[in-house]
């Protein structure tokens, strides 16, 4: 059965299906929201990834400017 907590609850201790071990959770509006450790290694990676390039200035290079 899912638990649920009161409003002012922040982050509670839960089993992670990623982690596979129990970790502390964000509580969202009474439930139980992402693994915090899941979250801080994802948030790590993002920012080491290149930045995308905007396809309309990738087109613009490609096709030249519409008249």
């Amino acid at each position: 059965m899912t638990q649920h907590y009161t409003k002012l609850t922040v982050e509670a201790s839960h089993w992670c299906g990623k982690c596979a071990k129990n970790t502390i959770h964000r509580v969202d509006q009474g439930r139980i929201g992402p693994c915090l450790p899941c979250m801080a290694k994802f948030d790590r990676e993002k920012a080491l990834r290149p930045a995308k390039v905007e396809v309309t200035n990738l087109q613009a290079r490609l096709f030249g400017e519409a008249t």
